[in-house]
């Protein structure tokens, strides 16, 4: 009998007014204050993160610091929504542990084509461990 794989989990951080849609599921929380990023991913336990730059500003890096030097914190895949590219930044980031950048689209689109990307890789993810599991 095979297992199913625990579904994987979402924490966004951001504000409740951006961009970002949080789907209305039970594996999906959003945290909109600063002080409760930590005590919220130890209780909830993600598998993905998705910071919000925009709205972090400069604790983006102290957040990435701390979630890159904790063994705790070290399976859990980040990403981070901007609104535009930045090379220096990016870079920085990229140091601190972001893997993947979601950039704001430049022409008014509907809110779901970031919640898309999101939910794109965590379907993707699911269906590639349950193949690697079947093979």
């Amino acid at each position: 009998m095979q297992t199913q794989p625990q579904p994987k989990s979402l924490l966004v951080v951001a504000e409740a007014n951006t961009q970002i849609v949080v789907p209305a599921t039970k594996n999906a929380v959003r945290v909109t204050d600063i002080h409760r990023i930590f005590p919220v991913i130890h209780e909830w336990q993600p598998t993905v993160i998705v910071l919000d730059y925009d709205f972090l500003g400069n604790d983006t890096e102290k957040i990435l610091r701390r979630l890159t030097s904790n063994p705790f914190y070290n399976k859990i895949k980040i990403y981070c929504y901007k609104s535009r590219p930045h090379t220096k930044v990016d870079g920085l980031l990229t140091a601190l542990g972001v893997q993947q950048f979601i950039y704001s689209p430049v022409a008014k689109t509907p809110k779901t084509s970031v919640t898309g990307k999101i939910l794109n890789y965590i379907s993707n993810a699911t269906i590639s461990v349950k193949l690697a599991k079947a093979n």
